[in-house]
């Protein structure tokens, strides 16, 4: 699959387009087949550890590429795609 595919208009997030850029983020998540590591934050039965954890990582990576540089600098030490993505939620769902 290219990896540009769902990436076409996608936005940086910052602290006033959470709704759109979480839209999109989820869309593109899917696309990609990367989602299932914001859902849970442990490993799947009959997921291989390793097979995981480079899973994990793509995610962490491609929600990184859409943070504003004044959101990644809250984020950038997270390296866990569901405490990222509950990070996230928590930095800007109560923001009106």
């Amino acid at each position: 699959m290219d990896d540009k595919v769902g990436m076409l208009g996608m936005v940086s997030l910052n602290a006033t387009n959470y709704t759109t850029w979480k839209t999109r983020m989820e869309d593109i998540l899917y696309v990609k087949d990367l989602y299932e590591p914001i859902l849970r934050e442990n490993i799947p039965s009959g997921v291989v550890a390793k097979e995981w954890e480079i899973l994990n990582r793509k995610v962490v990576g491609t929600i990184i590429q859409f943070l504003d540089l004044s959101v990644l600098q809250h984020s950038a030490n997270e390296h866990n795609a569901v405490k990222l993505w509950k990070k996230l939620i928590d930095m800007h769902e109560h923001l009106p």
